[in-house]
């Protein structure tokens, strides 16, 4: 049990970076201030269980939604 537990934490730990191409962003000096808000949006809409499972996928769809490119 502990490594499934274990090969599960890995596995969500690699899938959680993300690389914001600056060039490709509309505006690409706003990108902190994009995702302070977008994780705001984020932790304010949705539970925990959510948060750790989808939390990535919705950043970089936020980010996107905000007219920055995000390579992977």
């Amino acid at each position: 049990m502990k490594k499934v537990l274990l090969i599960k934490f890995f596995l969500l730990m690699s899938c959680s970076n993300y690389i914001v191409d600056p060039r490709g962003s509309k505006e690409p000096q706003e990108i902190v201030r994009d995702k302070i808000e977008c994780r705001t949006i984020i932790k304010e809409n949705l539970n925990a269980f959510v948060r750790i499972f989808d939390g990535q996928k919705l950043m970089k769809n936020c980010l996107k939604g905000r007219g920055h490119s995000i390579l992977n």
